[in-house]
């Protein structure tokens, strides 16, 4: 199915989407990129990856906004001139230089530069060109072995937080079962063995929140929700927020000082969180949710009839950018502006 796996907004008058379907063989990304008031209103980008995240930086040169989508395979491409891609090395799954570590998720910048986070506990910082320094390792003491899905940047200090999912660890066969698989695989039963190493391995940890705040290196703030955490910012006063599966709200002021900020009757699924006009606005499955920077409950934004698949948002200024998995949409004054995606560049992504 040809869906929008992201999106980044320069302003309501600029912004970029990944447009393709998600598959392992032959990936392709048709890179739209939108210019209110430009020639050209569509620019597009043909890229042979699946572009999970999109960010901008500014063009030394010119002053002007430079898209860069990252794939899930760690390569990230610079949407100027011939395009020059960077891969991180050892990112991915499917890439010739992957090791194991895991798909990326998403692209960041602070000042120029740039950071990307994925599974396996994967943070990486781009130093200069073609230099991807890898910050933090699911080896190192404290981290566990997760998806880091977001980053909480503070503008001139770079991550502070990472929030994501912890993966499921299972419990070894005891010696006696252990004992059956091995007569099993002795006796030719190849098949028999892989069903009883299959029904004896139980579930040890579900899979739970992953919040990790840099102190030094990194370490887990801890908390009691399960589920994952999709997205996370730094507050003014210095705390993290962050927000994930089934409503979870957690705000960190140290590594041992979380609160679940969780609004009564809000269950649905929160994926980006932001700052917009003196108030916290958070896209959820349902709508975006509006709250003060106490994190009350203030009221809720209904989406667009026919966008009711979020996937998440930009905000700029006074405006809240929608990205849908079916398409895009403006809030101004609170009121929705859907932009039309014309059919032939809907369309680039199916040939």
């Amino acid at each position: 199915m040809i869906r929008i796996w992201a999106g980044h907004a320069v302003s309501r008058q600029q912004f970029a989407i990944s447009v393709g379907e998600l598959r392992d063989e032959d990936p392709q990304s048709i890179v739209l990129m939108y210019n209110e008031g430009h020639e050209i209103l569509w620019g597009y980008a043909e890229l042979p990856r699946t572009i999970k995240s999109i960010i901008s930086i500014v063009d030394p040169g010119d002053g002007k906004p430079v898209f860069v989508p990252m794939s899930n395979e760690g390569d990230v491409y610079f949407l100027i001139g011939d395009i020059p891609v960077e891969k991180i090395e050892g990112a991915g799954v499917l890439s010739d230089d992957a090791e194991g570590h895991g798909a990326m998720s998403r692209i960041a910048r602070d000042n120029g530069r740039l950071y990307a986070c994925g599974y396996g506990s994967q943070l990486y910082e781009r130093r200069q060109k073609d230099d991807w320094v890898r910050l933090c390792d699911s080896d190192m003491p404290g981290v566990e072995d997760c998806a880091f899905f977001g980053m909480a940047i503070r503008p001139g200090s770079g991550p502070l937080a990472l929030c994501g999912q912890k993966r499921v660890q299972y419990n070894d066969p005891t010696a006696e079962q252990q004992a059956q698989i091995d007569r099993a695989r002795r006796s030719g039963d190849a098949e028999g063995a892989d069903a009883l190493q299959q029904r004896f391995r139980t579930i040890r940890v579900p899979p739970s929140t992953a919040l990790y705040l840099r102190d030094g290196g990194w370490t887990e703030a801890p908390t009691d929700a399960r589920g994952g955490l999709n997205d996370c910012i730094v507050m003014p006063g210095g705390d993290i927020v962050a927000v994930g599966d089934h409503g979870i709200i957690v705000r960190a002021s140290g590594l041992n000082a979380t609160e679940d900020l969780s609004s009564i009757g809000l269950t649905d699924d929160f994926y980006t969180i932001s700052p917009w006009q003196r108030e916290i606005a958070i896209l959820g499955e349902a709508g975006i949710h509006i709250f003060d920077t106490a994190f009350t409950y203030r009221r809720s934004i209904e989406l667009p009839a026919d966008l009711r698949t979020p996937n998440r948002m930009d905000v700029v200024g006074r405006d809240i950018i929608l990205f849908d998995y079916r398409g895009v949409a403006v809030l101004k004054e609170d009121r929705w502006e859907r932009i039309p995606i014309p059919d032939d560049m809907w369309g680039l992504a199916s040939e």
